[in-house]
């Protein structure tokens, strides 16, 4: 299992560089193609997550644009977490495309969804480095950015639980669009087709 410790931020800024990185470098269900290099840095400060997300993609396509839509068929990064000390339980999927558009849900032990408000999505900032869908495959590009901040208090409203600041179970994946969707995850998963919902896979996220 890996591990990866989420630093608590007490200054007025994250100064990133301060931040260590995770690499989303497992394909499991990978044929051909490129294996394109995704780095994330993830800190909590002010009572969110703060999430830096760097994806390389000479690929880079997007075309849903509607709050928890099909953002997992574009150019895409996913965090899935289970942010208490249970592996195995309820979880938070979270996935933004390359524009910036947000898929947020919350599903609980007994296999019960919660979406994402309007209201709660707006609490919620993502600053993406491309602004537009791109219906095409952009050309000349060589990657594309994340920055998220995503309060601690919007997924206890969604779940219905206080979050501890303690130690947490997720995964962290790369879905790659039209072109070579490769399917990248950080910790690794054992199954026969591609499947991030498996949170008895996840990774260890300890908070300190």
């Amino acid at each position: 299992m890996n591990q990866y410790n989420i630093k608590i931020i007490n200054e007025k800024e994250v100064n990133w560089d301060q931040v260590k990185d995770l690499e989303i470098d497992n394909y499991p269900w990978y044929e051909n193609g490129l294996k394109q290099k995704t780095f994330v840095k993830v800190a909590i400060h002010n009572e969110s997550i703060n999430i830096k997300v760097l994806c390389e993609d000479i690929h880079s396509y997007s075309e849903e644009t509607n709050l928890n839509g099909d953002v997992y068929k574009d150019s895409c990064f996913e965090f899935f977490v289970t942010p208490e000390n249970s592996l195995g339980g309820g979880y938070f999927n979270m996935e933004i495309n390359c524009c910036g558009v947000l898929h947020l849900s919350y599903k609980d032990e007994e296999g019960n969804r919660v979406f994402c408000s309007k209201e709660q999505a707006e609490r919620i900032t993502i600053i993406a480095s491309i602004t537009s869908a791109t219906k095409e495959e952009k050309i000349g590009d060589i990657s594309w950015e994340l920055s998220i901040k995503l309060p601690i208090e919007v997924l206890e409203e969604m779940s219905g639980k206080k979050v501890e600041y303690d130690c947490w179970y997720g995964n962290f994946y790369r879905c790659g669009g039209k072109t070579e969707p490769q399917y990248a995850t950080w910790n690794p998963i054992e199954y026969n087709i591609p499947n991030f919902h498996l949170p008895s896979q996840f990774g260890k996220l300890t908070i300190s």
